[in-house]
């Protein structure tokens, strides 16, 4: 029996796919204006179309997933959002706060925070318990980031 390669999520590939158009257009445009990509701040030439790491991450978190987790960790200072302590890139984890399969956006720096492992692991095990309950199907939509209670996901 033919081993079936496993499916990847279409919603990151044609996030990926829109880089070599839409993102491409974008960074031109920013060159010919010498203006920042991301945050539109003046440049002093036309070599790159950032004006920091930081807002070349930024730019690029809409895009990989690589640039959106580190963007993510920077954004966050490299502390933990649920037990605000700090901790090394090593120990962090980039999770979703609405996650993908209750429909949240893979790759929007709105929807990823930065926990440590421990404080994911709970979170995702208070996931999946709240999916058994209902019966093992998927979660309910939100409607985006920001439309959640955090004491859903951090019961005391």
């Amino acid at each position: 029996m033919a081993s079936v390669p496993p499916q990847r999520p279409e919603r990151i590939l044609r996030d990926s796919a829109r880089w070599f158009s839409e993102g491409a257009a974008l960074k031109r445009a920013a060159r010919r204006d010498r203006r920042c990509v991301a945050c539109s701040e003046a440049l002093e030439s036309r070599r790159t179309p950032y004006c920091s790491r930081l807002c070349q991450w930024r730019f690029q978190a809409g895009y990989f997933w690589d640039a959106a987790r580190t963007y993510a960790i920077h954004r966050d200072r490299f502390t933990c959002r649920a037990c605000a302590r700090r901790f090394r890139v090593g120990q962090l984890e980039v999770d979703h706060i609405v996650e993908i399969a209750r429909g949240g956006a893979p790759l929007d720096p709105a929807n990823l925070q930065t926990l440590c492992r421990g404080c994911h692991r709970s979170k995702t095990r208070a996931f999946l318990r709240g999916r058994a309950r209902r019966g093992g199907g998927a979660a309910p939509r939100s409607e985006g980031p920001g439309t959640f209670d955090l004491a859903d996901w951090f019961p005391a």
